[in-house]
């Protein structure tokens, strides 16, 4: 299993394209390869962000947004995520206004639809639950159903809100294993974020159980922070790495 940083955890950093550049520069000398991208401002261009990455010997696996901002302009983060060499386009949370049994159908159909729009070699569709999305509606956990629904599709999971759901991480992750293609690792004491391994959070088998389930990719990920942003992923990321084996 291979680590790395979710960006969007430096998104006010992430305005112009030599902010860019100068996040990536630090986020490299981290000893990190792998990043997902997420949250970088539209303003700075598809060109400077994948230059960025080669200028830095990043790595791009995904490109991750919510959904209904993914729907006003879906071809931009479908050609991001082809130019910067990602694999995954990932798409996060029901929206409200799907949360029934008929939203979670229309929902799971225009992801139907955009999978279909994948004719890139080597290009996939995963989706990112958030909490709502793994609590009952109408009987039916959406993350699950969606799923089941689609046997191709994988999950990009947060642990953060698997663990905040009231699930055990490991159980969680075994009873989907083969299903998930990505894990966030972020943590929390209270409502408050700090770097993973810092929290409250009980990550006791947790990586060891995503490395069970298939997954290829596990990435940090703190959006909000009390001190310096790439102190506390450099944190993160190395408690992350001591605990892949």
């Amino acid at each position: 299993m291979k680590t790395g940083i979710q960006i969007s955890s430096l998104k006010p950093l992430l305005t112009s394209a030599s902010q860019v550049h100068q996040a990536f520069e630090k986020i490299s000398a981290m000893g990190c390869r792998y990043v997902q991208l997420q949250w970088i401002d539209p303003s700075v261009s598809m060109e400077d962000i994948a230059q960025a990455l080669q200028d830095t010997g990043l790595v791009s696996v995904s490109v991750q947004e919510i959904f209904d901002t993914f729907l006003q302009n879906p071809d931009y983060y479908l050609h991001l995520n082809q130019l910067t060499g990602g694999t995954w386009l990932c798409i996060s949370r029901v929206p409200a206004r799907l949360r029934s049994r008929q939203g979670l159908a229309e929902f799971v159909e225009t992801f139907r639809r955009l999978q279909d729009t994948l004719h890139a070699p080597g290009q996939k569709l995963c989706f990112h639950p958030v909490a709502s999305d793994l609590t009952p509606v109408d009987g039916l956990i959406p993350a699950d159903y969606l799923l089941e629904k689609m046997p191709e599709l994988t999950l990009c999971a947060d642990l953060y809100h698997v663990s905040r759901s009231g699930y055990s991480v490991p159980e969680w992750l075994r009873e989907r294993k083969g299903r998930i293609c990505m894990v966030h690792f972020k943590d929390g004491l209270g409502s408050r974020l700090v770097p993973a391994g810092q929290g409250d959070i009980d990550w006791t088998g947790a990586v060891q159980a995503s490395a069970d389930a298939g997954t290829q990719y596990a990435f940090v990920e703190q959006e909000t922070w009390d001190r310096d942003p790439f102190d506390c992923l450099q944190e993160a990321l190395s408690w992350l790495n001591s605990q892949v084996r």
